[in-house]
């Protein structure tokens, strides 16, 4: 990728589309096609008969951001050209993080919609102009039924509707190398190996630069709920901090980043920045929280717990025995035990799913620079090796008890930037929660080697087609939509009081 596209691209603009047109759903007709004729897709891709507001918002999210600006309205206009090339290997990275709603409510407020995917496709193989490679992929969590999820969202349809318009190879990746499937009662009855991205994987050690290393004294204390604990001291601790990532990320040009606004109960929100946790082939190479209280020098919850210590010990034997693990039904018993432990102790946190959770947003950021800095073979070193840009689907989001269980909120938005940090910071305002208090988002401003924002919070600058998101500020926010926090969160993070919100 030529520099001077790097050096005219500005990552402290974020674009917000949300029109006043009271169109807040989604386009339900395979392959999703655009509702109108727009110029630069004439000939090329047909105009569907049912309404698709995400096309018009993504193409008015771009705009917004200045791509390709002088020729827009025209058939020229080209605005993903400004960062992908002709012979490009493009990565497409939608949120599929489950196939269900845990708590049985629709999948819209859980998973990036397919017409996202489908119209971010288009304008990606338009810039790729009949040479080059598109990838959609990423890794679920491991009881995610892949089959469903590209079943649910037509995905393979859509990756060959935009190869048979455009003339490029568009493939479907799942990109976990292990997967579990939940008998009736949401047990573990078979567990599988998978074979993962097609291209391999690349163990990408990030050393003493990782934002791990402060609390390599506690490394054996790593954590991911459900998963053997085992397998993390092998890949953090003793100065390394390894993250298996998948070569077709490694071997990429450009990632586009469409992650589902949802609020997160280990970090607040998930959108640009938590995304990213899907390029990681293992998840039990992912620390996710330090077992035990704070006293004891975890983050899992905040008391001591002897009752949360015995449980603990119950499950992690249970891996130790049934390698595979026993999912959502022995998390069903975890929180069971820390509901009656809550009412024991006075401490409600279970699981690193609260604001005190030290650990998880270290991982989301080490990924995030990962895939800036790491070169085709996984050597980590300063210099952009990459493009990334994002664009949230928000036009259904997930408030509450996200990212699992959220209650769907009808927003209506597609959101767009160039740097995920500015881009989280901006939602986070939007949805009236303090980003100061959230360190996934906070912490990004802070890093100096292999940064991931190189200005400050103060100078990003919001242009939206919404006179109130138009100028929004990130460091005074007012009006925003008051998104419910998740029970971990709530009463930390929403705006302190005095700020207006509706």
């Amino acid at each position: 990728m030529s520099g001077n596209i790097l050096e005219r691209i500005d990552e402290r603009r974020v674009a917000v589309s949300a029109p006043d047109d009271g169109m807040v759903d989604y386009c339900r007709v395979v392959p999703y096609l655009p509702d109108s004729e727009f110029p630069e897709f004439s000939g090329i891709v047909p105009v569907g008969d049912s309404p698709n507001p995400v096309t018009r918002r993504l193409r008015e999210v771009m705009r917004l951001m200045g791509l390709d600006a002088e020729r827009f309205g025209t058939r020229e206009w080209n605005p993903l050209g400004e960062l992908v090339s002709p012979g490009d290997r493009v990565v497409i990275k939608p949120n599929l993080v489950r196939h269900i709603h845990l708590a049985g409510g629709g999948i819209d407020s859980v998973i990036t919609h397919p017409s996202l995917t489908r119209a971010v496709g288009d304008y990606v193989a338009k810039a790729l102009s009949g040479s080059g490679e598109i990838i959609i992929g990423d890794a679920p969590v491991q009881s995610a039924d892949f089959n469903k999820l590209i079943e649910i969202t037509s995905m393979k349809e859509v990756a060959a509707d935009i190869s048979g318009c455009w003339g490029v190879t568009v493939s479907v990746r799942d990109f976990r190398l292990h997967a579990v499937t939940l008998g009736k009662h949401n047990e573990v009855v078979a567990s599988s190996e998978l074979e993962g991205d097609a291209d391999g994987y690349t163990a990408v050690d990030i050393g003493k630069d990782s934002l791990l290393v402060p609390l390599e004294e506690s490394s054996h204390m790593f954590r991911v709920t459900s998963y053997d604990c085992s397998e993390m001291p092998k890949h953090h601790g003793g100065g390394i901090h390894e993250y298996l990532i998948p070569k077709s990320i490694l071997e990429s040009d450009v990632v586009v980043n469409l992650p589902k606004l949802k609020t997160h109960r280990k970090v607040g929100i998930t959108a640009a920045l938590k995304n990213l946790v899907g390029i990681n082939g293992y998840k039990d190479w992912l620390p996710h929280h330090r077992e035990g209280s704070i006293e004891e020098g975890g983050d899992e919850y905040r008391d001591k717990s002897s009752l949360k210590c015995l449980l603990n010990r119950i499950i992690e034997k249970r891996h130790e025995e049934r390698p595979s693990g026993s999912g959502t039904f022995d998390r069903v018993v975890l929180r069971a035990v820390h509901k009656l432990s809550s009412i024991v102790d006075g401490d409600p946190y279970m699981e690193g799913s609260w604001y005190g959770n030290d650990t998880l947003w270290r991982t989301v950021l080490d990924l995030n620079r990962i895939l800036r800095y790491a070169d085709r073979k996984g050597l980590v070193s300063e210099g952009i090796k990459r493009r990334v840009v994002t664009f949230v689907d928000a036009i259904i989001a997930g408030e509450g008890e996200g990212p699992m269980e959220p209650e769907p909120r009808m927003c209506g938005m597609v959101i767009g930037g160039l740097n995920q940090s500015a881009v989280d910071a901006s939602i986070a305002g939007i949805i009236g929660f303090d980003f100061r208090v959230i360190p996934v988002v906070s912490k990004g401003f802070e890093i100096g080697a292999l940064s991931v924002a190189d200005f400050k919070p103060e100078e990003i600058e919001i242009s939206s087609d919404s006179p109130r998101w138009d100028g929004f500020s990130v460091t005074a926010p007012k009006n925003t939509l008051n998104f419910k926090a998740p029970g971990g969160w709530r009463g930390h993070v929403e705006l302190r009081p005095g700020r207006e919100s509706e």
